[in-house]
């Protein structure tokens, strides 16, 4: 029986001393030609010798297989797995009992008969294989149909195994010297069944026993097996599908309210921008922001690859000194002091891309500052300024528009992307990324102004000094604001028996709007 490949499912039945197998159509077993190409023309060949079948490879391409061992030659049992090339077509082989010689049979041969390889009587001289009783569970062997032969002289025919009960399969006609065992009681494996009751079928037809099934008949059979072996399979399929439809139904409501969370809380913001200081609704709408925040896991990841080749490092020979972010292909934003020191330590200054190991640099052709920035410790002025570069930017990072910088206000989460100071090293620029929060935003006197005039955004980010000019991200990944430094904190301590006051750097740190490059870019 063909088990796979092209022919799988079908049966043959073969009463020769020699069986040829392969794809050539001079073969006894003919493997398709187009589908079966692991197969070759002409593969292997089973033979009746003295002491029973054997098969032998024929020099085949890729080889004969039984039990999955490569072969060259192989005593042939009943029921022996033969596969012709490792990935190949496969075939079943049952020896087939056969009976002593008798008047032509008269019905037709079956539309797929079991492959089989039937031995004729042994030769002579050989004594006759005692009789083997019926195996349990099945009725004693029935005397040879009306008008067959006796075998010939010195020739006993073996033992006959009638049809078996019902729901078990014969065995094929068993080797002398086997007594086939009984399929195990309640098998569900599809195919097995079937298979047997195929294989059973065919042998009863070409021995005159039965006539045979039809080809509807059989593929009924199967069809029948194949489905009440596969209603747990069916169900599960159903379940899962189920599951899934559930699944997508879920992300796509997720989807919705996060996007119609996002819209909210939008128009919230620019609502309380619009808002004046004492206006008793502002306490309610920022409740109602409270309870908002649009989900994204991936949000900081997201943001820092597509804007990390938009990030330079200012350098000087070869030491790092400030951070600059592309606002055009040719333009870079950073602080009005990064500038001022650029021109204090003089020589050539270079902008160095973002994880471009130093060998990314562009020279800086032209640095401006903002009108009204005053390079002075005493009081706040836009810190903030474009260098021109001989090159052009790989990204460009967006900035907010005006509503959403006026929607803006404490407690959003704000990023920020560049070279910390112990970082700042020229021949690995490789920038930080830093998550923060907005403590406030106010005018230059620190105070709350009208939102035209709050360009001044407090933020606790962990950042030094080679942070400054790093762009201040919103939580919509648009640039809202430039770092630009941090407050300085005095303090009385007592040092040797004497009260000092001691300065050290606040944790809280500011940057200036973005809109303030607008009075430069123009």
């Amino acid at each position: 029986m063909h088990t796979f490949g092209r022919n799988a499912g079908s049966v043959e039945l073969h009463d020769r001393r020699v069986v040829r197998f392969g794809r050539a159509p001079d073969n006894d077993v003919v493997f398709d030609p187009n589908h079966d190409r692991d197969a070759s023309s002409h593969h292997a060949e089973a033979r009746l010798e003295a002491a029973g079948w054997v098969l032998y490879d024929l020099d085949s391409r890729n080889g004969t297989y039984a039990g999955g061992q490569r072969i060259k030659r192989h005593p042939i049992a009943s029921g022996d797995e033969i596969t012709f090339g490792a990935k190949g077509p496969r075939v079943r082989l049952e020896l087939v009992e056969r009976r002593a010689p008798g008047p032509p049979q008269t019905h037709a041969a079956p539309a797929h008969p079991a492959l089989a390889a039937a031995p004729p009587a042994p030769p002579t001289g050989y004594p006759a294989p005692a009789a083997y009783p019926a195996p349990a569970g099945y009725p004693a062997p029935a005397a040879p149909a009306a008008g067959y032969a006796a075998p010939a002289a010195g020739h006993a025919a073996p033992a006959a195994y009638p049809a078996p009960a019902a729901g078990h399969a014969a065995p094929a006609g068993a080797h002398p010297g086997h007594v086939p065992a009984a399929p195990p009681a309640g098998s569900r494996r599809v195919g097995e069944r079937t298979i047997a009751m195929m294989i059973s079928s065919a042998v009863s037809a070409a021995t005159g026993r039965s006539k045979p099934r039809g080809t509807v008949e059989i593929n009924a059979m199967l069809h029948k097996e194949v489905h009440a072996a596969t209603a747990g399979q069916r169900r599960t399929t159903y379940v899962l599908a189920s599951l899934l439809v559930v699944a997508l139904a879920s992300l796509a409501a997720l989807i919705v309210y996060n996007r119609s969370s996002h819209d909210e809380i939008s128009q919230l913001r620019a609502e309380l921008a619009r808002l004046p200081p004492e206006d008793p609704r502002r306490k309610e709408i920022e409740q109602r922001l409270g309870t908002l925040h649009p989900s994204n896991a991936n949000f900081g990841r997201n943001l820092h690859d597509r804007s990390r080749k938009g990030i330079f490092m200012l350098a000087s020979g070869r030491e790092g000194f400030c951070t600059a972010f592309a606002v055009r292909l040719s333009i870079l934003a950073t602080n009005a002091h990064c500038i001022a020191a650029a021109k204090r330590r003089g020589g050539a200054i270079v902008a160095l891309e973002n994880e471009g190991r130093g060998q990314v640099s562009f020279a800086v052709t032209s640095m401006r500052t903002h009108p009204q920035y005053r390079d002075s410790a005493d009081q706040l002025t836009p810190d903030i300024g474009v260098v021109s570069i001989a090159g052009r930017a790989a990204a460009l990072l967006e900035l907010a528009t005006r509503e959403q910088l006026a929607s803006a206000g404490a407690g959003d989460d704000v990023y920020l992307i560049g070279f910390p100071e112990r970082l700042t090293d020229a021949a690995n620029p490789v920038a930080t990324f830093l998550a923060a929060n907005i403590g406030r935003i106010t005018g230059a006197n620190g105070r709350p102004a009208p939102a035209a005039e709050a360009w001044l955004i407090q933020h606790d980010a962990r950042s030094t000094s080679g942070m400054n000019g790093s762009p201040i991200f919103n939580g919509e990944g648009k640039v809202i604001g430039i770092n630009a430094g941090g407050y300085l904190e005095g303090n009385d301590e007592t040092i040797s028996g004497q009260k000092t006051e001691v300065v050290k750097a606040s944790p809280y740190k500011f940057g200036m709007r973005i809109d303030l490059l607008d009075a430069i870019l123009r």
